[in-house]
């Protein structure tokens, strides 16, 4: 089983994949099949980072709330005030970069999830995962606020133009940050915090 953040994730996530699927159609409000193509693209990389930063709010309420079962009684008072500290934590997260996902992750379970944080077999390393995964949260950025896709994007075949292999694998690429986040705070649940059911 996995946790009803990841389930809500994959069902959103699938949004991102219609939209992508979109280029190529002709639009009744213009006839510049490139302008259509492009903003299908940048909405459906936007979506999948809306995707994402609804994944790590969300799974980190979950995660704690599984903990607060495990609690002792006299805890209880304690842990309302952490509870209250992650969702004003989740709440504030933006900007959901690899930087501040970790460093969200790390402050709410004690758990850094930078060894595991490599998306191979695209890549063989963290810090190639970090820009490629920074670049998409560039994307993103430049199309919530208007801006043209900026040129230094890594995995981009033409500087500033997006194409359907690139959403597949930006796409791809935050589904893989879910997936393996998912099962960090699952064996985090089973292992530290001796919930035996794990996520359910």
């Amino acid at each position: 089983m996995s946790s009803v953040a990841l389930t809500k994730f994959n069902t959103m996530l699938l949004g991102g994949k219609i939209l992508q699927s979109q280029a190529g159609s002709p639009s009744t409000a213009t006839t510049d099949q490139v302008l259509i193509d492009q903003t299908f693209y940048k909405a459906a990389v936007a979506l999948g980072v809306g995707c994402w930063e609804g994944y790590i709010e969300a799974a980190l309420r979950e995660f704690v709330a599984k903990v607060r079962l495990q609690a002792h009684r006299r805890n209880w008072t304690m842990i309302s005030i952490f509870e209250a500290m992650v969702d004003a934590k989740a709440s504030n997260l933006n900007t959901p970069n690899w930087e501040q996902s970790r460093a969200l992750l790390i402050e709410v379970t004690g758990m850094d999830p930078y060894a595991s944080w490599s998306w191979a077999p695209k890549f063989t390393n963290q810090n190639d995962t970090k820009q490629y995964f920074d670049g998409i949260m560039k994307v993103r950025h430049a199309f919530a606020h208007g801006f043209a896709v900026p040129n230094d994007v890594p995995g981009v075949t033409a500087p500033g133009i997006l194409d359907d292999n690139y959403v597949t694998d930006a796409l791809s690429c935050l589904e893989f940050f879910a997936i393996t986040t998912e099962g960090l705070l699952e064996y985090e649940l089973l292992h530290r915090h001796t919930c035996v059911s794990g996520w359910n």
